[in-house]
């Protein structure tokens, strides 16, 4: 059985813990292909343009073409389109090291009978730490003052300095309450906040279990101090938080969003900062990356903003791999379905037949 780990070449960081990982997978051949766009200098541009236009307009890997017999495939951020599915005789698992789904046409591997699992949750503590450090960096004007003093001054007034608060018995709101939001709830419990939700694939039991409210959208916005944003990016809520989400905030409530751009009207969210509407907001992820030197946000005086890296630690890098190896072999072997994001392809001919043979050539 082939395994076929597609490995940007332009990450180059990503090949050992991937190759390492996968040949823990014991009785499959692993190969190893790289995968790049010359036309983009930065693979950041090449990512985005897929996270926004879906892999079907982009070329078959070569990886593909050259390893059609395989069985097995995974990479973290390279187009898995129906065409590219098409190309392999009887590939029945794909492998996305990542938790977003952008990159790969779920429903065209549905179709073709070929289950898709991902990395969900191998960034949860990478992106809670992260969540927690841009509130505070914000709310606490620390980064601000760490600019003033290596650029050889001292201030110690900032645009919110009038109401700088403490966190004991301020209200967080979630925008989501997957894996990410779970453990940052747990990581605040020490700071003695109360806990809202907004999440309408949850249930109240879900987030009770935690000390929390399950509320609807407008209460999270009104009565939070401090929003922090978890939600995947969707057809659905694309823009899904704009000017009358803002408008609803109070004064000296703070934004955050580590998660993606696309979910906020950051037209609106400019606006709400320039004219100091809310307190402040703390950003790691935008429409346009790298920022543009002349952006607007750059110019305010109440917003933290970083190089969308929330979920970039070693950490986080190893778990991507490891995760979906591990997915992998269990869904062969029929003892866990964690991570299985198609599950309707279990009951699909071609892929029942598959699995029970290749759980008795692996011996699992």
């Amino acid at each position: 059985m082939k395994l076929v780990c597609i490995i940007e070449k332009k990450i180059p960081a990503l090949r050992e813990p991937i190759l390492r990982f996968a040949r823990r997978f014991e009785g499959v051949e692993v190969i190893e292909s790289l995968w790049d766009d010359p036309s983009e200098a930065d693979i950041t541009a090449v990512i985005r343009r897929i996270e926004k236009n879906g892999p079907a307009n982009e070329p078959v890997p070569q990886g593909f073409i050259e390893h059609k017999d395989a069985e097995l495939l995974a990479g973290s951020f390279c187009p898995f389109s129906a065409q590219g599915m098409d190309v392999f005789d009887n590939l029945r698992i794909i492998g996305v090291m990542r938790a977003g789904l952008e990159n790969i046409d779920v429903r065209a591997a549905s179709e073709r009978g070929i289950a898709v699992v991902n990395a969900s949750g191998r960034n949860a503590d990478a992106v809670s730490d992260f969540a927690i450090a841009m509130l505070l960096a914000e709310a606490r004007n620390i980064a601000r003052a760490h600019h003033s003093i290596v650029s050889g001054g001292w201030q110690v007034d900032f645009a919110s300095s009038a109401t700088t608060p403490d966190m004991r018995g301020k209200t967080v709101g979630l925008f989501g309450f997957g894996a990410i939001g779970k453990a940052l709830t747990e990581k605040l419990g020490g700071f003695h906040i109360n806990l809202m939700v907004y999440d309408p694939y949850i249930e109240q039991e879900s987030v009770a279990a935690f000390g929390g409210k399950l509320v609807d959208k407008e209460t999270l916005f009104k009565e939070s101090d401090f929003i922090s944003v978890h939600a995947r990016l969707t057809d659905e809520n694309q823009r899904t938080i704009g000017k009358a989400e803002f408008s609803l905030m109070k004064k000296s409530a703070y934004f955050i969003n580590t998660a993606r751009a696309g979910l906020v009207d950051y037209d609106a969210l400019y606006a709400a900062l320039a004219e100091k509407r809310i307190a402040g907001a703390a950003l790691d992820v935008f429409d346009n990356e790298p920022l543009p030197v002349d952006d607007r946000f750059r110019k305010l005086d109440n917003v933290t903003l970083t190089t969308h890296r929330a979920g970039a630690t070693l950490d986080a890098a190893n778990n991507s791999p490891r995760l979906v190896f591990e997915r992998m072999r269990n869904l062969i072997a029929g003892s866990a379905m964690e991570g299985l994001v198609n599950p309707q392809v279990l009951d699909d001919p071609k892929f029942k037949a598959w699995q029970k043979k290749a759980k008795e050539t692996l011996d699992l």
